[in-house]
């Protein structure tokens, strides 16, 4: 830690600088007025009166080093690239940072062609949707600390690049007492999918993968304990949560607890709230937040893995005519709809570090099962493939990368695959119908890391493939760039063959974290 200033001198500093000089004087005075004494009664007195200006001069010094009997002075100190303040006590702590993608992105889409206004792609064909644009992809400052005492924490988060209702991505307090037990409060991350706990600014490339894309839980608003059992090995590391459990949409069936709600009922806030559990185990070492291997020459050659497992459960209505039809008057008397999903979501990952080389491969399950209440109970709409009864979803990802200069220039390959489920709809014979398509996804790039993540630019080259699926409503964009997905062309269809929707993106992205 490097000191790097302190506050303008204080009014009790000013008292303690003059008040000083004059006790020395003084001190300086007694000591050759007690030369020159020549009878035990003067040493006496004079002996009396220096004890009595020693304690004058440790009562200046306490008033300094009290603020006058009220506060600490803080310290200006840079930790980890960014500044923070700190009581001499430490009972109140203050730490900002901000950090800041901008990036160089040249989107290029292949998908159905179009012969002319005769061809039945031409409705939904995309190709020339091409573009090339700088963009400030993210801007975040964060804060974080602890006040009256050290186990009193708090952290913020402001992203000042989206909507206005979402500008607070996360704020909680917690209880940090002992390592092993945490109680926090407030909005957070979901414990689920690790490349998004780990972050968008610690990623392999410059944006995660489409599965992670596909699969995270978003944030949500809540209660939830945590701790880590073991030391230098920490055996065990869980997050235990009870979340609000927001809808994501009526076509992706998630959770997304990020925006500004109101306290009073809707169907984003109901009684359905939503467990959440991650546990992940070390046992060589702690593996750091981190997609990467930052470690030095001196400490990377000590091989580190762990393994991680989650879970969530997601309880909502939802209104989506396209899956499950419904009657004109489909709420009840609370405006509750009266078609609901309960979805349960799974994520078992794994995490290698050696020599600068870092391997992060993670496996997502969805299984959702819907349900009628109200006036569409019992209604049969299911029966002879009318409408899907459940959905499983499965996704995996493997990345790859190699400090070849450690912690300066690293290189890395990303692959991935999302297995969508394909369902029937209106008696059709066929499982032509889905929510979202099937897709494979490989990524190359680059890194040059100035100072870690705090100053790094990055390159990458993505290709993501769509195997389209006749949608049943819009579907989800998850896609790169948020770009509309197509549905699938009529020709295709008719003629019972594969349609695909490739994109291909070239990123150049610089990060810098003050």
């Amino acid at each position: 830690m490097k000191e790097v200033g302190t506050y303008p001198m204080t009014k009790g500093d000013a008292m303690y600088t003059s008040g000083r000089a004059a006790l020395i004087g003084m001190l300086l005075a007694l000591a050759a007025t007690a030369a020159h004494a020549q009878t035990e009664t003067e040493v006496q007195r004079l002996e009396r009166a220096i004890g009595e200006a020693r304690q004058e001069l440790d009562a200046l010094k306490t008033v300094q080093r009290e603020g006058q009997g009220q506060d600490s002075p803080l310290n200006t100190r840079l930790k980890n690239n960014v500044f923070s303040w700190q009581t001499e006590d430490g009972r109140f702590a203050f730490i900002m940072g901000s950090w800041v993608q901008f990036r160089l992105t040249y989107n290029d889409e292949r998908a159905q062609d179009s012969e002319g206004a005769g061809d039945p792609n031409r409705a939904t064909a995309s190709n020339g949707r091409d573009f090339a644009n700088f963009s400030i992809t993210r801007f975040k400052t964060f804060f974080r600390g602890n006040i009256f005492e050290k186990e009193f924490k708090y952290f913020a988060l402001i992203h000042w690049t989206v909507p206005a209702g979402e500008i607070a991505e996360e704020a909680y307090f917690t209880w940090a007492k002992y390592k092993f037990f945490n109680v926090s409060a407030g909005q957070t991350k979901i414990p689920f999918s690790y490349d998004f706990l780990c972050g968008y600014n610690k990623q392999q490339l410059t944006e995660g993968s489409v599965a992670n894309e596909t699969y995270h839980q978003g944030w949500g608003k809540g209660l939830w304990v945590s701790g880590v059992i073991g030391d230098d090995r920490p055996w065990l590391k869980y997050t235990v949560g009870i979340f609000n459990g927001v809808l994501k949409a009526n076509n992706d069936f998630r959770n997304m607890d990020r925006a500004a709600i109101s306290q009073s009922f809707s169907q984003s806030v109901d009684a359905d709230l939503m467990p959440a559990l991650r546990l992940e185990t070390h046992p060589l070492g702690e593996v750091a937040d981190d997609l990467i291997d930052l470690r030095g020459a001196d400490t990377y050659d000590k091989l580190l893995f762990s393994v991680g497992f989650a879970m969530n459960w997601l309880i909502s209505r939802f209104d989506n005519n396209a899956i499950r039809p419904r009657p004109v008057a489909s709420t009840g008397g609370s405006g509750r709809f009266n078609s609901g999903q309960d979805t349960i979501a799974l994520t078992l990952d794994g995490h290698l570090r050696w020599h600068g080389l870092s391997v992060n491969i993670a496996w997502y399950h969805r299984h959702t099962e819907f349900h009628n209440f109200g006036l569409l109970a019992g209604n049969g709409v299911a029966r002879n493939r009318n409408a899907p009864g459940d959905l499983t979803d499965n996704a995996i990802t493997f990345e790859a990368g190699y400090f070849i200069l450690p912690k300066q220039f690293d290189v890395a390959v990303r692959i991935g695959m999302i297995d969508s489920d394909e369902f029937w709809l209106a008696g059709a014979s066929t499982r032509q119908f889905a929510l979202r398509p099937d897709s494979k996804e490989i990524g190359i790039g680059a890194g040059y890391y100035f100072a870690g993540h705090n100053l790094k630019v990055q390159f990458d080259f993505d290709y993501v493939a769509y195997q389209l699926a006749r949608t049943a409503g819009a579907a989800p964009s998850n896609a790169p760039a948020n770009q509309p997905m197509p549905n699938r062309s009529a020709s295709s269809l008719a003629n019972d063959v594969s349609d695909y929707w490739n994109v291909w993106q070239l990123r150049l992205q610089l990060q810098w974290m003050f």
